[in-house]
């Protein structure tokens, strides 16, 4: 849909967490109940509706800035959505059964991402964890987390504090992961 050039004042450490603060800007500007799939994927009815991806870039001079990029899928037709071997691809048209103003939906993203930058800015990812935690579709959820050596099955306990996924693992213990791909929902 568009790419938004931000310039975060928070330490690089925290970078990271833009994102999730994003995805929740974006959960809250579509007409549907929308689902929150860490890291950067919204889900409504079971659907990828939506995806983010962030590129910061840290310069040798200046400070560190990001370029958001948020696709939507928001006038697609059942028919003219892409295949895919993994989260199936859905649209606010399909879901919702009414065409969308592009532009209206813009403008409302775009405010409420405004604001979220603004807070993340000053308090960080803590002022959005309880707003995560209510739009979290994987929590609770069995699922494999692919890594770049191997997978590991577990449980979506939520994040934590830094906007890592939280996983209870078989053996009760759990286990923080900053990256990573939920590769499979068991259930």
């Amino acid at each position: 849909m568009f790419s938004y050039l931000a310039r975060p004042t928070r330490a690089l450490t925290e970078l990271s967490s833009l994102s999730l603060v994003v995805g929740i800007a974006v959960a809250e500007s579509l007409p549907l109940p929308t689902q929150l799939r860490w890291p950067n994927d919204l889900v409504v009815a079971g659907g990828k509706v939506a995806g983010i991806l962030v590129e910061l870039v840290t310069p040798a001079t200046g400070p560190p800035f990001a370029i958001i990029g948020i696709g939507i899928n928001a006038n697609l037709t059942r028919d003219e959505l892409p295949p895919t071997d993994r989260l199936p691809a859905t649209s606010l048209l399909v879901e919702g059964g009414v065409e969308i103003d592009r532009i209206a939906l813009l403008e409302s993203l775009a405010d409420r991402l405004d604001a979220a930058l603004a807070l993340f800015d000053r308090e960080g990812l803590p002022a959005f964890l309880a707003r995560y935690a209510a739009l979290d579709g994987l929590v609770g959820h069995a699922l494999t987390l692919r890594l770049p050596d191997g997978e590991l099955a577990g449980t979506a306990a939520g994040i934590d504090s830094s906007g890592c996924l939280v996983l209870t693992l078989a053996d009760g213990s759990t286990q923080s992961f900053a990256a990573g791909e939920v590769e499979r929902v068991l259930d």
